[in-house]
């Protein structure tokens, strides 16, 4: 293994070289996964690997690129099945000192229209591998899980005959509707 590997969970960054890359490698364990699991209101969660290299990015910024994996089981949001997923996400993070991340600004009440790089993040003392894993993990989830098997419930509500216009109803009467096709 080469010299600049990390396993640990906190990275100071005043131990990276920057004169190489410095590889890094975190891996849960299975307290973590339950806590993880419970957090984000997952059924089970599988061990997550999350490695990959941090390396200098001009003066005082650091650019982490890596690669998360996991496998996870949630709950479908139709029959409440397990659904098992798996996660493969790049992870791109550019740390900065906080004085160049500009501040979102209104301009006298006018809307200002910002491109915002996402992937910029104030610089520390230290970095958590497990808080940036958590994060990414979060966002990658699916919104709504669903089973391969389920059957949807498809309903019209309306005339289909009739063009759009005339299709237009009173909200209590598409309700009513509804309840009739739900018996």
């Amino acid at each position: 293994m080469p010299k600049s590997e990390i396993f640990d969970k906190i990275i100071k960054i005043s131990d990276l070289s920057t004169v190489k890359g410095n590889s890094f490698r975190w891996q849960s364990n299975v307290a973590s996964n339950s806590k993880i699991a419970e957090q984000l209101d997952l059924i089970s969660l599988g061990k997550i690997d999350f490695r990959g290299k941090i390396s200098a990015h001009g003066k005082n910024k650091w650019l982490l690129s890596g690669k998360l994996g996991a496998s996870v089981v949630q709950k479908c949001v139709v029959t409440q099945e397990a659904v098992k997923c798996r996660l493969d996400e790049d992870v791109k993070r550019v740390y900065v000192p906080i004085t160049e991340i500009s501040p979102l600004e209104k301009d006298e009440g006018l809307d200002v229209n910002m491109e915002l790089d996402e992937t910029l993040e104030p610089l520390t003392d230290t970095l958590d591998l497990s808080l940036l894993a958590l994060e990414t993990l979060a966002l990658a989830l699916p919104d709504y899980p669903r089973s391969n098997d389920t059957d949807y419930l498809s309903i019209s509500l309306g005339d289909d005959s009739l063009g759009d216009i005339e299709n237009e109803q009173n909200p209590f009467a598409i309700l009513s509707t509804l309840k009739e096709k739900l018996k």
